[in-house]
């Protein structure tokens, strides 16, 4: 605000009255013949002192209010300051405000007159039928406003976004559509709901002007469940006594997203990690050029209408505001996920819970496939009947349709976003470390993804310029071709060639693309502008962002231009025709000939797609194996795009149809008498293609759900043949599990027993041999003073060497070192490698995750000096770590085994190991490369009276399309069950369900087929 004042000092004053009360007169003549008189001054009262305030408000903050869209809710603005909230000076409009006040001196004048503007804003405003606002503060103002988006129970609006509805009205309402008395998908609702976001203004240099003529910086302020939760940290950081700084407001949206979605997820929406508020406010019921779509956005549309669902479940005492306060409280608190907040806590498992299968049902919308959506739906919602659920998914596809048409996305990339998304979604929420919002990882990948989106829209850019460019050179054709206007021809040429420019124009997406460029270009700026805070390196996308935001806002402005051109050209070719009739004749001739035109491209191209799904056909029914279908699959997916493709292109088709007709009914009714015949031939052939075309464009529309299922079945097929091809490169790899795991467990087992052996017998200093006890067959040598262990198989010659330090306490550890060479049962060479003891001491201590050594530790519960002491305490654990290649014989392997082995007694009770009727329980893990497969192998095993049982296994492929075999002990009397997967893009898809047989295990695939694989054996014994 700019000050001004006018007052009198009391020094001028003083002069004024003396020069009065003496009868002096400055204009006295020098004869005194004149004299004028000199009234009093009265004396000036202190509190006169005038003072001036102005504010100039043309610094524009808008944003948009979504859980669902927010209607005509109630929006105020303060300013966060020192913990409060106070009134800050902000207008509706932009302009300029002064206020004059006076007091007892100047700037207690100038705080009144403050005080005036502040008084003189709006009490509140209304957001929008879109939920969007916008208002002016001025543009000296620097601090944090606060800004509160509210609805109640009777006024404002929100807007279903969530799948499976948003509970249900309590009396009959307008609202409700169906009159089902269900707030469904897409239906309008009132509640209590209230939405804050926090957003710092400075006195940086220009932004991108974004408001009404005049406005000099611009700001978006979203206000979304996200922002809230980062609001309420800021504002406990505000009452902790800290200043809101863009670093603040960054630590803020970065807990925010790790705390309630988890790293993964926050990765995907990192963009949003400098200021939360910059973007994830997208209404998926209602989605326009403007908005953004990425998988971080789809993550934050998932979480959002997920706790909608919760609230509309939760019963009668809750809301959505109860759930966003729970949320608030685990994210001031520092943790929603392992909160100690039983409800948080139990908020933070219900939400991952359904998260789950709202990812799931979005993944199906982002198909378009609507037996995929039913599907989804009634797998989520098992309750809800057939009509509703066809109903849901037609609102579904319906609303993704119009994302795709609004240039937000389109059909690959918001089926890409959907499986990412769906992925990120599946952790939600940190613990420990991975909360540390200093972690320089997740600035890094910020920058990462904004220099790839900045390249992403610089590309995007040169494609719409160039479309640009061509339109441009067009209406250069229509401008010369209206310099030279001699003969009717050239006149008719003329009109068809500007008619056909506007008629190009209206059809394309050109408006709506550079629309949408200019908000991701936005959004990239204030992102990149939010990271500066954090790393310099965000500098250069900056500067970069803004010229090309400003080149986007170019092409714009030119295209308005070069549209406003072509409507003139058009307007002149109208006129210059002269008769209205030859006007109206050559533009619905023209139309005539554009339509059949199109007539023709649309059959041809509705042709190629009949041919293009009867080769997919074709090709699943000759298909014989993964290949095959792989081919199949890709014809599927080129009729799908090439449906799409025409689909996009119906709008147009429609619009040009009717506009034919109108120009076709304006010739018939301007045409004279020898015109009128033609006219009405020209009206009825119009009148016949139009009626053709929306039959054909009808049965066109109805072929979409037969394509995408025919897609849906053959990579149904797909899937369960890489399932298969999977679970027969498991039986080639089978012997790792069967020969490897075998002899290098029973290989630890040895060692256990000889060192227990050892501490048995209380073994005095030096030199010591003997048997172990439970394998006759290894024989061993030990050194009391250098813990140097040597065993031999007399059977096989093979030889093992162990060295073994103690490290005392309270809980010790007996850690081992060893190398040596083992035979499988089929006599295959095992090498067990890399001694390492001082790489073995910081595995027992928990330095380093995994050893690059082979090792073994014991873990003692009572405090020993020598491996011999051990014979008074129990042994709680045993893990042994193991580099491991097999290097002779029919197979190849090189990887690690890893095993850790527990006991219990009879009753389940944890007790020692090598004890009598203990029973041993192993958790192993084989990870390497055999027969060029990358594989991770997990095992539950159970040892009871000398018998193995397996518990669980699982077994990944890890470069063969995420393949995973996996079963489980669910019932100690019934056998092992479990299930194939394999990954369909990255999400894991059950292909088949597995049941234990005898010697091995049967495998059920979902088409039916069932094959008994008798060569899988986990335990290496003759049955499982």
């Amino acid at each position: 605000m700019v000050n001004k004042k006018i007052y009198l000092t009391p020094v001028a004053a003083s002069l004024a009255l003396t020069l009065g009360l003496s009868g002096c007169s400055l204009f006295d003549s020098e004869d005194g013949a004149s004299i004028v008189p000199v009234d009093p001054v009265t004396p000036v009262d202190p509190s006169d002192v005038e003072g001036t305030a102005t504010a100039e408000f043309n610094v524009f903050v808008s944003g948009k209010a979504v859980k669902g869209t927010m209607r005509n809710a109630e929006l105020t603005v303060k300013e966060l300051k020192n913990g409060e909230l106070v009134d800050v000076a902000f207008r509706a409009e932009l302009g300029s405000v002064e206020e004059k006040a006076t007091s007892t001196s100047e700037n207690a004048a100038i705080e009144k007159a403050n005080a005036q503007i502040i008084a003189g804003s709006p009490s509140s405003l209304q957001t929008g039928d879109d939920g969007t606002y916008g208002f002016y503060i001025d543009q000296s103002f620097s601090g944090s406003l606060y800004i509160t988006v509210k609805t109640t129970k009777t006024s404002g609006f929100i807007k279903c976004d969530a799948i499976l509805g948003c509970g249900s009205f309590t009396e009959a309402s307008s609202l409700d559509v169906n009159s089902n008395l269900k707030v469904d998908f897409d239906e309008w609702y009132q509640d209590d709901l209230t939405l804050n976001v926090v957003k710092q203004i400075t006195a940086q240099a220009n932004r991108k002007a974004k408001g009404a003529e005049g406005t000099t910086k611009a700001y978006t302020a979203n206000a979304t469940i996200f922002t809230s939760l980062a609001s309420a940290l800021l504002q406990s950081e505000s009452q902790n006594g800290n200043e809101i700084t863009s670093a603040a407001i960054s630590q803020a949206s970065l807990s925010t997203l790790l705390l309630l979605l988890g790293p993964d997820a926050a990765k995907e929406a990192v963009l949003l990690a400098g200021d939360i508020s910059n973007g994830g406010a997208v209404d998926f019921t209602n989605v326009d050029s403007e908005d953004v779509i990425d998988a971080g956005t789809l993550a934050l549309i998932n979480v959002a209408s997920t706790l909608q669902n919760i609230a509309s479940n939760g019963g009668s005492n809750s809301t959505l505001d109860t759930v966003i306060g729970t949320l608030k409280e685990g994210v001031t608190g520092g943790a929603v996920k392992g909160s100690n907040n039983q409800a948080v806590a139990s908020l933070a498992n219900t939400l991952q819970e359904e998260v789950n299968k709202t990812a799931t049902v979005f993944v199906a919308i982002a198909s378009g496939d609507i037996d995929a959506i039913k599907e989804a739906l009634k797998e989520v919602a098992p309750e809800l009947s057939d009509d509703v659920v066809s109903d849901l998914a037609d609102k579904a596809k319906e609303a993704r349709d119009n994302a795709i048409d609004s240039g937000a996305t389109d059909e690959s990339t918001l089926g890409d976003a959907a499986e990412d998304s769906k992925k990120a979604v599946e952790d939600l929420g940190c613990t420990g470390d991975a909360c540390d919002t200093d972690d320089q990882s997740f600035v890094n990948e910020g920058v990462t993804q904004l220099n790839e989106a900045l390249n992403s829209a610089q590309s995007r850019f040169t494609t719409l310029n160039g479309q640009f460019d061509a339109l441009n050179t067009a209406l250069a054709s229509v401008v010369t071709a209206g310099q030279t206007l001699d003969t009717d021809a050239q006149k008719a040429a003329y009109l068809q060639l500007a008619d056909g420019l506007v008629v190009t124009i209206a059809s394309n997406k050109l408006a709506s693309d550079i629309t949408n460029l200019t908000a991701e270009v936005t959004l990239i700026l204030s992102s990149a502008e939010s990271f500066v805070s954090l790393t310099n390196a965000a500098q250069t996308i900056v500067t970069t962002s803004q010229t090309l935001l400003q080149s986007s806002e170019t092409l714009g402005t030119n295209y308005t231009a070069l549209i406003a051109s072509a409507n003139a050209e058009l307007q002149k070719a109208t006129d210059a025709i002269g008769d209205g009739s030859n006007a109206d004749k050559v533009l619905a001739e023209t139309a005539l000939a554009r339509i059949a035109t199109t007539q023709t491209t649309f059959n041809a191209q509705n042709t190629a797609l009949d041919n293009t799904v009867e080769d997919a056909n074709s090709q699943l029914a000759g298909a014989t194996d993964t290949s095959s279908l792989q081919i199949a699959l890709a014809t599927a997916q080129s009729a799908i795009e090439l449906f799409s493709e025409i689909n996009s292109t119906i709008g147009a088709i429609t619009d040009d149809l009717a506009l034919a007709k109108t120009r076709a009914e304006s010739y018939v009714a301007s045409a004279s008498d020898a015109q009128k015949e033609e006219a009405e031939q020209t009206l009825a052939e119009v009148i016949a293609i139009e009626t053709q075309l929306n039959s054909d464009i009808t049965a066109f529309r109805a072929k979409e759900q037969a394509i995408r299922a025919l897609r849906t079945q053959i990579e149904s097929n797909f899937d369960i043949a890489r399932g298969k091809e999977g679970t027969t490169r498991l039986t080639s790899i089978n012997f790792v599990t069967k020969e490897g795991a075998d002899s290098v467990f029973n290989a630890g087992e040895v060692v256990y027993d000889v060192v227990r052996d050892i501490w048995d017998q209380d073994l005095g200093s030096g030199q010591h041999s003997g048997t172990a006890p439970n394998y006759p067959e290894w024989t061993y040598t030990y050194d009391t003073d250098g813990y140097q262990i040597e065993l031999k198989n007399t059977q096989e010659g093979t030889e093992m060497s162990a060295v073994a330090q103690v490290n005392s306490g309270a809980s010790s550890r007996i850690i081992l070192t060893w190398s040596g060479v083992l035979k499988t049962t089929d006599g295959q060479t095992a090498e067990v490698k890399s001694p390492d003891l001082a790489e073995c001491e910081r595995w027992a201590l928990g330095t380093i995750a995994s050893p690059n050594a082979s090792c073994s530790v014991i873990s003692i519960d009572g405090n020993i000096s020598t491996i011999e002491d051990a014979k008074d305490f129990e042994a709680s654990k045993a893990e042994t770590f193991n580099i491991v290649e097999f290097i002779d014989g029919p197979f190849g392997f090189s990887g690690t085994m890893h095993a850790v082995m527990t006991s219990e007694d009879l009753n389940g009770n944890p007790t020692s190991l090598f004890v009598d009727d203990a029973v041993e329980i192993a958790q192993v893990n084989i990870s390497g490369t055999t027969e060029g497969l990358a594989m991770s192998i997990d095992l539950d095993l159970r040892n009871e009276n000398g018998n193995d049982q397996l518990g669980m296994a699982k077994v990944m492929l890890d470069l063969f399309n995420g393949y995973a075999f996996n079963v489980n002990l669910v019932d100690s009397d019934a056998p092992l069950v479990g299930e194939v997967s394999i990954n369909n893009n990255t999400t894991p898809l059950k292909v088949g369900d597995v049941l234990e047989i005898e010697n091995g295990f049967r495998v059920t695939y979902l088409d039916g087929v069932s094959i008994d694989y008798t060569n899988i054996d986990f335990l290496g014994q003759s049955g499982n």
